[in-house]
């Protein structure tokens, strides 16, 4: 498996597998060409034999970094490809001297609130009904 950074032609394949990740944003095929167009955003996606198996999406600006999408095929989940795709985004935002990343997730999303917290990201607070109605948004975020 290789992460990389994702490039315009990927966003069809991007969100073919965000619609297969109902947690996902909801970006579709327009949302990650224009994001993908923004200077302050960065994408990785992780691929292997030509398929595209998860992507992490943030924003960083003045230092201040933000998770905004993240998925992972529904058939590979569990098998470290979000945990490289994190690795590989710290990497880059240290290198670019970034000091601070953050992200929200939903209450129920245990997993994926497992995943950051060993990646280091620690509950900072809630934003209420984020997510919809009954369902909140933990914010985590860590120094790096």
């Amino acid at each position: 498996m290789k992460v990389r950074r994702a490039l315009p032609a990927d966003a069809a394949a991007l969100a073919a597998l965000e619609c297969r990740q109902p947690r996902a944003a909801g970006w579709g095929e327009k949302g990650f060409a224009t994001e993908l167009a923004q200077p302050c955003a960065y994408i990785w996606c992780a691929q292997e034999q030509g398929e595209i198996l998860g992507f992490l999406a943030l924003r960083c600006a003045a230092g201040c970094a933000e998770i905004l999408n993240v998925a992972v095929a529904p058939h590979r989940t569990r098998q470290g490809i979000g945990r490289a795709l994190l690795r590989q985004a710290f990497a880059a935002l240290r290198a670019q001297a970034a000091e601070q990343v953050s992200l929200e997730v939903a209450q129920d999303n245990v997993p994926a609130q497992a995943l950051y917290a060993r990646a280091g990201l620690k509950p900072l607070g809630r934003r209420k009904d984020f997510y919809g109605p009954g369902c909140d948004g933990l914010v985590m975020g860590m120094n790096l």
